[in-house]
């Protein structure tokens, strides 16, 4: 972040490369899919049918991902996911 002069608050720096804030909508639906899976297991639903219904639900969330913003930030996601786990 930098701060401009004329500005009001702090402006994202974009030529920095670096992790973004996570938004509110990414830590909802990280925080429910857990919950949802719990939640379906406490039911009665076999945790093999829970695990590929919210796998099922993880790609149909990426496929959107990729077509709203032409593939290109799930592929610098999934490229820094691969790079993360290479280099622990």
């Amino acid at each position: 972040m930098s701060i401009r002069e004329d500005a009001l608050a702090p402006v994202p720096d974009r030529a920095r490369p670096g992790r973004t804030p996570v938004s509110a909508a990414q830590a909802f639906g990280i925080s429910v899919f857990p919950l949802l899976g719990a939640g379906l297991a406490l039911a009665g639903i076999p945790v093999r049918e829970v695990l590929v219904l919210l796998a099922g639900c993880g790609a149909i969330g990426a496929a959107v991902y990729a077509v709203g913003g032409s593939g290109r930030r799930l592929l610098e996601a999934f490229a820094a996911a691969v790079n993360a786990a290479l280099h622990k």
